[in-house]
């Protein structure tokens, strides 16, 4: 074979494999190209992922106020992820009620409507459910009324390739990446072990020629149902002050035998009491009923759930009266005798209440063993109808949880019904509640929707005391005597609730109570989050 021949063999060779290599090159890079557009659709989906997941939580914490969770669920969207360039607008939300599943079904169970949680006019009852699992059923939740405790939101998103438009692949889509996040009790009840005293006002003024006071006794046996008595220790406390008796649990001390006087001075209508005798209490106990866990029989599961007629807070409450018995005590203004009904001294009842959960121990041979759930929480529910009005004189020292001294006027011109001096002392023990750790829940319903406390509205003076913020700002209260405002009040996150009237007061109850946990959680129903 010729050098020529030979050369031009060598030169073919060369230019096949410079073809075959340059082939070898495309698919290698290609394949590069490929892989790193797949990794980057990869990473966003996930980063996607992160970004809704913090979106739902955010929104369900904002619950039930929709607007206000939409758009804290927008806002997280996009600064959980600020590589991904995300559009808020395009964050698809929609909003249900998490209620229980009926026990032995796959139905909602529409007991817990509206107090667990208020639909509005986007479901009623006998409608179906957006999707149920063994323990929740999503309802649809919108319009008028709504108070939702469920948010769901979903986002799809684009992601423009580098190198794969090359082989004919401009873009990839992450799919609708979906997250839901549920606020407080959703559906059967999560660990959420608590000691709880509930404080109810039976002063005359709940005794209006209605049937409020009858509706406040159903509405605190209702709310035993809503409690889990494996996690949940409750104690009963009453305003004013009860004395046990062998006909009835709970009963108000009556006349003269009212006080207990330091010194024991008694004023008159010819003798007073000094001025400077200032460690006047009531008689009786601010909470008569200690704690429990056998206020209900049978189990949800089984559908046989029912309060315990037979437990001492079930007796306490099914047998209490209004107090309707007159007291005599020396008039904070002359020292001499006055003799009228024993007021409503709220700040020295929510001093009983936390007394009581700080120094009573949650153990005992008939109670729970709870640690398995937790290290429980302390939550006063304090239901009243009235402003506070403080009788007799009472020492500085008085504001004060390190002793048991009752709470009454401290000085200055405006002692007595509604007045500001009263409302003041409820601050200043809420204060000093709050800062041990204690959650106030307050209920008020009837005339604390218009009375005054003071220059100041009753309804504020609650709001600020029920207020989570430790100092005490809260949303404004409003008149829930005006249509509408029920719901909008009690959906503020403020831990003040209110009834228009006592026959609201079970469902407010209830949504005081489920509001307790205060905590959100994903939830997964076949055919709304899977």
């Amino acid at each position: 074979m010729s050098a020529t021949t030979k050369r031009k063999l060598r030169d073919g060779q060369r230019g096949v494999s410079a073809v075959i290599l340059a082939i070898v090159m495309v698919i290698l890079m290609g394949g590069a190209a490929l892989g790193f557009d797949i990794a980057k659709l990869a990473y966003e989906k996930q980063a996607l992922r992160v970004a809704v997941d913090a979106a739902a939580q955010a929104g369900a914490y904002a619950l039930p106020d929709a607007p206000l969770a939409t758009s804290d669920a927008k806002k997280f969207l996009v600064e959980s992820a600020p590589d991904l360039d995300l559009d808020a607008s395009s964050l698809v939300v929609s909003l249900y009620c998490a209620v229980a599943t009926k026990a032995g079904t796959t139905l909602p169970d529409e007991s817990q409507v509206p107090g667990i949680c208020n639909p509005g006019t986007a479901w009623s009852k006998g409608g179906a459910a957006a999707g149920c699992n063994t323990q929740m059923c999503l309802l649809p939740c919108g319009g008028s009324g709504a108070a939702c405790n469920t948010i769901k939101v979903s986002y799809e998103k684009t992601v423009y390739f580098s190198f794969a438009p090359a082989i004919g692949i401009a873009t990839g889509s992450t799919g609708a990446i979906a997250s839901a996040s549920c606020k407080g009790m959703c559906g059967a009840l999560a660990p959420n072990p608590l000691d709880i005293v509930v404080m109810a006002d039976r002063t005359p003024s709940m005794n209006n020629g209605t049937s409020a006071f009858a509706n406040m006794k159903q509405s605190l046996k209702d709310m035993l149902v809503t409690m889990n008595r494996d996690q949940q220790l409750v104690a009963f406390g009453t305003i004013a002050k009860s004395v046990p008796t062998a006909g009835c649990l709970s009963a108000e001390p009556k006349g003269g035998n009212a006080f207990a006087e330091n010194p024991p001075t008694r004023a008159t209508n010819l003798s007073k009491v000094a001025q400077n005798n200032k460690l006047w209490t009531f008689n009786g106990n601010w909470v008569p009923v200690g704690y429990s866990s056998n206020y209900t029989t049978g189990s949800s599961t089984a559908g046989t759930l029912a309060v315990n007629t037979a437990s001492n807070i079930y007796k306490a409450i099914d047998c209490l009266d209004y107090s309707d018995g007159t007291v005599d005590y020396p008039a904070a203004s002359s020292g001499y005798k006055n003799t009228t009904n024993e007021g409503t001294h709220l700040a020295a009842a929510l001093k009983g209440a936390a007394r009581y959960l700080i120094n009573t121990p949650d153990s005992g041979g008939s109670l729970p063993d709870r640690s398995a759930y937790g290290t429980p929480k302390k939550v006063i529910v304090f239901e009243t109808d009235g402003a506070p009005s403080e009788l007799f004189n009472s020492d500085d020292s008085a504001i004060s949880l390190g002793n048991s001294y009752d709470i009454g006027y401290t000085g200055g011109s405006d002692v007595g019904n509604g007045k500001a001096q009263s409302c003041e002392n409820l601050k200043d023990i809420a204060d000093l509640v709050k800062a041990q750790g204690i959650k106030i829940i307050v209920i008020g319903v009837g005339d604390v929707n218009t009375a005054n406390c003071g220059t100041g509205e009753v309804r504020d003076v609650l709001a600020s005391v029920a207020s989570p913020k430790s100092s005490g700002t809260a949303s404004d209260a409003v008149d829930c005597t005006i249509n509408g405002n029920t719901v909008k009040e009690n959906s503020d996150g403020d831990n003040y609730f209110c009834a228009a009237s006592a026959s609201d007061l079970s469902s407010v109850f209830a949504a005081a109570v489920a509001s307790i946990t205060g905590n959100t959680k994903f939830v997964k129903v076949p055919g709304v989050s899977d």
